[in-house]
């Protein structure tokens, strides 16, 4: 009988974060969609509700990137199907597409922008994980020599010895704070 681990919380706390991300989307299409309806088929004129479109366009590119397009797809089509079933005008259709171009466009603009700011993000981890390998190596090293040199030293150099160790203590600060915040101090 195999041992049975408990889930990672990292793991439960990032679907859980997607699971409530998919369900604001969702919420805000259907809320546009309703809002979409509702002036078309009841008051027949275009009002700012087609401006309310854009926030879940917005928020799924900005979340998952270029994928987020498929909401922006989604309403635009979406709009001109409402828009042909309520029989409105050549001129509301072409407006319809229009705004169908819009959405598709300002999700492509967001979504290559969130995907940009995402690969600089991981750019900068793997800056901050070379940098904290190529200056953490050695300096454990030279701690591990300076342990070996205190051992094997005469007393006479015991203060020589302890300020090197100092030193290396503050170095190891400086990185950690490089590292960790981004900053260069101890």
């Amino acid at each position: 009988m195999g041992t049975v681990y408990p889930p990672d919380e990292g793991l439960v706390g990032e679907q859980l974060e997607e699971i409530v991300k998919a369900l604001t989307v969702v919420f805000l299409v259907a809320f546009s969609l309703f809002l979409v309806s509702l002036y078309r088929a009841e008051l027949e004129e275009y009002v700012f509700y087609m401006h309310f479109l854009y926030l879940p366009i917005v928020l799924a590119t900005f979340w998952w990137g270029k994928q987020g397009i498929t909401v922006g797809a989604f309403l635009g089509i979406t709009v001109i199907a409402i828009t042909i079933l309520t029989g409105s005008t050549q001129q509301e259709i072409f407006s319809s597409l229009i705004e169908a171009a819009l959405f598709v466009i300002v999700a492509a603009l967001v979504g290559m922008l969130s995907d940009e700011k995402q690969r600089a993000l991981e750019r900068e981890l793997c800056f901050k994980r070379d940098t904290a390998h190529y200056f953490f190596n050695p300096i454990c090293i030279a701690e591990g020599n300076l342990e070996l040199a205190r051992l094997k030293a005469p007393d006479d150099l015991d203060k020589e010895i302890s300020q090197t160790e100092q030193a290396i203590a503050r170095i190891k600060k400086v990185v950690v704070n490089v590292v960790e915040r981004g900053e260069i101090h101890e």
